[in-house]
C-alpha cells in the first residue's frame, strides 16, 4: 500500500521497494542432495551465508509430488528448535514454516538429518534428538574446505617455469 501511495503522489519517480531480496544477500556455500524421511523422493537443499555471519538453509528441489516453501530460513532459528531435543518429529519443524506447506518441516528435517545435525531417537525411532556437538557452523566449514579443495583439484597449478621463445 505504501508503495502505491508513493507512485500516486510522484508517477514519474521509480517505486522504492522497501522488501529487500534475501536471495541477492545470501552466498552459497553449499548444494545438496539427500533423501525424504520415507526415501520415497531426494530433496535439493543450499546452505547460504548472509553478511559474512549468519547462516541459512532452504530447498530448491524434490524429486516426489510434495509441494514446499522454497523460502530461506536463519539456521540460528532451526538450532533453537533442536537444541536439547530428543523428541523432534516433523511436525516440531512446521513452526519453521507457517502457513506454508506442511512437507516443509519434514523435507527440511531430513535435510538436518543428512547434514547430521539430529539423529533417531535410540528409545523411539519415531522420534529424533541433536547430535551433540554437531553444529551447522561446523557442517558451513566442512562445505567450504571441500569447495577449496575442489577448486585446487579443477585449477591447473603454476609451476613457476616459463617458456622461453627461441629465437
Amino acid at each position: 500500500e505504501e508503495i502505491l501511495d508513493a507512485v500516486l503522489e510522484n508517477p514519474d519517480a521509480p517505486p522504492e521497494v522497501s522488501s529487500e531480496n534475501p536471495d541477492a544477500l545470501i552466498r552459497v556455500l553449499k548444494n545438496g542432495n539427500c533423501p525424504s524421511l520415507t526415501a520415497r523422493s531426494t530433496l535439493g537443499y543450499q546452505l547460504g551465508l548472509k553478511d559474512e555471519s549468519e547462516l541459512y538453509l532452504r530447498l530448491i528441489s524434490n524429486t516426489g509430488s510434495g509441494f514446499f516453501s522454497k523460502e530461506w530460513v536463519a539456521c540460528s532459528v532451526i538450532e533453537q528448535l533442536i537444541n536439547g531435543s530428543t523428541e523432534l518429529t516433523s511436525t516440531s519443524f512446521k513452526a519453521l514454516f507457517p502457513n506454508k506447506s506442511v512437507n516443509t518441516g519434514g523435507f527440511v528435517m531430513a535435510v538436518i538429518k543428512a547434514l547430521g545435525l539430529i539423529q533417531p531417537n535410540p528409545q523411539n525411532s519415531r522420534w529424533h534428538q541433536q547430535m551433540p556437538e554437531m553444529t551447522f557452523e561446523q557442517v558451513a566449514i566442512e562445505a567450504m574446505i571441500q569447495e577449496e579443495e575442489t577448486e585446487k583439484m579443477v585449477s591447473p597449478k603454476a609451476t613457476g617455469k616459463r617458456k622461453h621463445k627461441e629465437g
